[in-house]
C-alpha cells in the first residue's frame, strides 16, 4: 500500500493520515471507533501483531495469530460501514458491518465491539453478533 493511498477503513483519508498513524505506533487511537477502524485495516494487511497488541481479555484469551492469519489470507475485504458508536471515559461500543468475500461468496461480519481503556489506551475486549 502506498502511503497516500486511501485508507481501507473507509474514511476517505490517506492511509498515512488515518490508520497508518496507529498501526505504525506514531499515535494511539483516541476513541473506540478509531481503534476499530485501525483493526479492520490491520486485518486487510494481515497484520496480526497489531491485532494482538490492541486486544485484552476476554477477546485476547483465545486469540491464535497463526490461525487468524491463515483465515485472513483467504479474505478479500470489500468495505467497512460503521453503524453507531458511543463511549465514555473508560468504556465504549462500536457497531459495524465489515464486508468481505471468501471463495467467491460475499459475506458480512456484523458486530458490536466492546472496548475499554487501560493506562490511557483503548483496547478491544469483546464482540457480539446481533
Amino acid at each position: 500500500m502506498q502511503n497516500r493511498d486511501a485508507c481501507p477503513c473507509g474514511t476517505n483519508k490517506a492511509y498515512v493520515d488515518c490508520c497508518g498513524l496507529f498501526i505504525s505506533n506514531q499515535k494511539n487511537p483516541s476513541a473506540p471507533e478509531e481503534l476499530m477502524r485501525s483493526r479492520y485495516t490491520a486485518y486487510t494487511q494481515m497484520n496480526m501483531d497489531y491485532i494482538a497488541q490492541t486486544m485484552k481479555s476476554p477477546a485476547a484469551d483465545n486469540f491464535d495469530a497463526k490461525a487468524t492469519r491463515a483465515w485472513a489470507k483467504k479474505i478479500n475485504w470489500a468495505g467497512l460501514k460503521v453503524i453507531r458508536t458511543n463511549h465514555d471515559a473508560t468504556k465504549g461500543f462500536v457497531e459495524f458491518c465489515a464486508y468481505y468475500s471468501i471463495d467467491n461468496k460475499k459475506n458480512v461480519l456484523h458486530e458490536i465491539s466492546e472496548f475499554s481503556v487501560e493506562n490511557e489506551k483503548w483496547y478491544y475486549v469483546d464482540g457480539t453478533h446481533p
